[in-house]
């Protein structure tokens, strides 16, 4: 009987299964070489893995050897780098800060350049992934991974972009920039004047002149393919999955090839373990939890011995993730990793002081947890004021921050009920909106491979940027404004100067 039942149960899930593996196709992922980015690229994988696809990832060896990511029913294509690109760009963005120096994109465009170039020569590292004879590729939409298409591009597969990168420009959107702010700005969408002259000038600049990408790259790394300059090429994406939404972002023009599905990283809150559950249940006063992400676990000593010095001063219990010992382990638990998420669904968890990283804001909305921002490097910034113009934030400046303002700060977003408020109702309509955003992923990339993406991509992605922008069109007005102008000049002169003169010389 028991056999019976065993044998029934099994033919109905393979009659489940059957669908899902029979339309399986192959996919391939390849996010930036950042421990962040590959996680929410893992996340929608293993999604898609779940509905019968095959899928590989790679990953640099140096991410690989960590071992702090979910990779089940996913086959890691592991890499191997001239550079660690993430440590680099830590040391030199994260390093800048608290040296009090601004970011060193130049050191983001060398390595970016240096990193592609490694892997588009790599002859290895091609051949694995041709004889995979993969149905998309899902490339991470950072512009220094743009390059990086040309793979798909000799090997004729299609491919998506998925990532935190929102670029108008390479995405085909008409925008007003008037409050549509940069990532590499702390700006709000409520700009200045001089604000909005910057803005508009950056974007034109990086619209027309791409320092990720080698001019000749198609020629350089695909000399058997017909030229294509990477702008081109990169338009030809069947569909962009943004990791953002306008519920914790701005709101934004799009296009039907453009699906917001910010907080793939995160989720409902899995149980702790042991040594940090015992911890946060026992402590019924409240928990804050710091965080500044994985690659900034040992600030220097005068910021640490501030943060210390707050969090023990605090009526409630703290996690620091660091590297450093707690002075006390009963009400500061310090470690180098953390399960941050679950942490923040903690029904005891009461603020959390972070550097605004992409992953960590998603976690913090979906589980309404007020923050206090300190953002360090890149888009962190702009991160943080959009969470404090939307009232779920603070911001501080760990460099110039006194002991007094940090706990006052913490005290006053953990107590006053408006941020709660806020970041609650902004996780309700997220939920409502959104549901589980890596499913909404994995839904549209499946599509796209069962449909293809040309019925939602607009003309602008066939068209060079000076005829998508209409700047031939304004030079051609221009042209015309002027040459009539310099003709109404010509015969003000002649019939002002020229033709009396002529008349008093007869």
């Amino acid at each position: 009987m028991k056999m019976r039942r065993f044998l029934l149960w099994k033919a109905l899930c393979c009659l489940v299964l059957l669908p899902l593996c029979v339309g399986g196709k192959r996919v391939v992922f390849m996010p930036s070489p950042f421990t962040s980015h590959t996680n929410y690229h893992t996340n929608v994988a293993r999604t898609l893995a779940r509905q019968g696809h095959e899928v590989w990832l790679t990953m640099p060896d140096y991410i690989v050897n960590r071992r702090v990511l979910d990779t089940t029913n996913v086959t890691v294509i592991e890499y191997q780098t001239l550079i660690n690109v993430e440590e680099i760009m830590t040391a030199a963005f994260a390093g800048n800060y608290f040296k009090g120096l601004s970011d060193d994109w130049s050191v983001v465009m060398s390595s970016g350049l240096k990193f592609c170039d490694t892997l588009l020569t790599n002859a290895s590292f091609f051949q694995k992934l041709k004889e995979l004879r993969p149905d998309l590729f899902v490339f991470d939409s950072v512009r220094l991974m743009n390059m990086m298409t040309i793979i798909s591009y000799r090997l004729e597969v299609s491919f998506a972009f998925l990532g935190t990168s929102y670029d108008p420009y390479y995405q085909r959107i008409t925008l007003q920039l008037c409050n549509i702010p940069l990532l590499i700005f702390s700006y709000n969408h409520h700009m200045s004047f001089l604000q909005r002259v910057l803005t508009i000038a950056i974007h034109v600049y990086s619209s027309v002149v791409d320092v990720f990408s080698y001019k000749d790259a198609v020629s350089r790394y695909a000399s058997e393919m017909p030229f294509l300059t990477i702008d081109m090429l990169v338009a030809r994406a069947e569909i962009w999955l943004v990791e953002t939404d306008h519920i914790l972002d701005y709101p934004r023009p799009s296009m039907p090839n453009v699906k917001l599905i910010g907080g793939t990283a995160t989720g409902p809150g899995k149980p702790l373990p042991p040594q940090f559950k015992s911890f946060m249940d026992d402590a019924k006063e409240g928990v804050v939890i710091v965080s500044f992400g994985s690659y900034v676990l040992s600030p220097p000593e005068p910021i640490t011995q501030k943060i210390i010095g707050v969090l023990q001063n605090l009526p409630f219990k703290s996690v620091f993730r660091s590297n450093i010992s707690s002075p006390n382990s009963k009400k500061i638990l310090t470690s180098s990793w953390i399960p941050q998420n679950d942490l923040l669904a903690h029904p005891n968890t009461r603020v959390f002081v972070s550097h605004c990283g992409n992953n960590g804001q998603y976690e913090a909305l979906f589980h309404a947890v007020p923050v206090v921002a300190t953002p360090l490097f890149c888009d962190q910034f702009y991160n943080a004021e959009r969470m404090r113009v939307k009232g779920m934030a603070e911001t501080v400046d760990l460099n110039t921050v006194s002991t007094h303002e940090l706990h006052s700060t913490i005290l006053k977003v953990a107590t006053n009920t408006s941020y709660k408020q806020a970041i609650t109702k902004a996780s309700e309509l997220f939920k409502i909106e959104f549901g589980v955003p890596v499913e909404k992923a994995a839904y549209w990339l499946d599509h796209v491979m069962k449909y293809g993406g040309r019925h939602l991509r607009s003309s602008g992605h066939e068209v060079l940027f000076l005829q998508f922008s209409c700047l031939d069109v304004y030079a051609f007005l221009l042209t015309c404004v002027l040459l009539i102008l310099m003709i109404s000049i010509c015969l003000v002169y002649f019939a002002l100067i020229v033709f009396p003169r002529n008349q008093s010389q007869k």
